[in-house]
């Protein structure tokens, strides 16, 4: 049986990247998919590969963007099924050398957990009246951080956290809702930097949403179930494992970028 068919779906940050080959396979899927992103010249782009695409300007960091958003939605398809809070931005520098820490800090975080969080509670009503559900997609670093990535981390472990609550007080509406911990994906989101055992970004979309279908509340993909277990029988090892990784002139590297 086919999960998404016929269901109205919203992925963030759905103009590129993971975002979008998670677009793509769900409309492979027979839903109805709508994205939403900053870059009009993205979300077109998006719409040229796969023409089924709904697309919808939005920043999600904003009020009033976010207003806009649902009014849309609620426009065009009049409910909403499934909403992936996939949209994040992420980092790589040192705190004791980041002059404007405090830019940097501040927009991860409005992107990577207050805009989630709000846009769960602003299309609550609509996931609601379907028994709909909620995804927001985190990292395997949630649970072990990379510290030249400090507040990515940071945001996403407290996503993790505020997703539990939300489990728990959302399941009285009847809205189910799901976590994703990506491990290392190949896309624009790595600039250029992705590891060697980066996933396709088709692989992780797909066993993503295969997750999704089984009705897993959390979904960790490939290495993320590892850095899990890790972190839980050996958190020591866990963090000198994921930090070993970073190359001994890393700040040279940071001050290029």
């Amino acid at each position: 049986m086919n999960t998404f068919a016929n269901k109205a779906v919203l992925v963030t940050g759905g103009s590129s990247g993971l975002g979008f080959e998670m677009a793509r396979q769900l409309v492979g899927r027979g839903a109805a998919v709508s994205i939403c992103g900053r870059s009009q010249e993205r979300l077109e782009k998006a719409s040229r590969l796969v023409p089924e695409l709904s697309i919808i300007r939005c920043d999600v960091t904003e009020a009033e963007s976010r207003r806009a958003l649902y009014d849309e939605v609620l426009r065009r398809h009049g409910r909403q099924d499934l909403l992936v809070n996939n949209a994040g931005v992420g980092m790589r520098y040192l705190l004791a050398k980041a002059e404007d820490l405090e830019r940097r800090v501040v927009e991860e975080w409005r992107t990577n957990f207050l805009a989630p969080l709000l846009l769960a509670q602003q299309f609550l009503d609509l996931l609601a009246r379907s028994s709909g559900t909620l995804v927001n997609v985190s990292s395997g670093l949630a649970y072990v951080p990379l510290s030249v990535e400090p507040s990515y981390c940071a945001s996403k472990a407290a996503l993790h956290s505020m997703t539990q609550s939300m489990r728990l007080q959302y399941s009285k509406s009847g809205v189910k809702v799901a976590e994703i911990f990506y491990p290392a994906v190949d896309t624009p989101f790595q600039g250029g930097r992705a590891p060697a055992n980066a996933l396709p970004p088709a692989e992780a979309a797909a066993l993503a949403l295969r997750g999704l279908e089984a009705g897993k509340p959390e979904i960790r993909v490939r290495m993320a179930a590892l850095i899990y277990a890790m972190s839980r029988l050996m958190p020591g090892r866990a963090l000198k494992t994921i930090n070993g990784f970073i190359p001994d002139n890393v700040e040279e590297l940071l001050a290029k970028e």
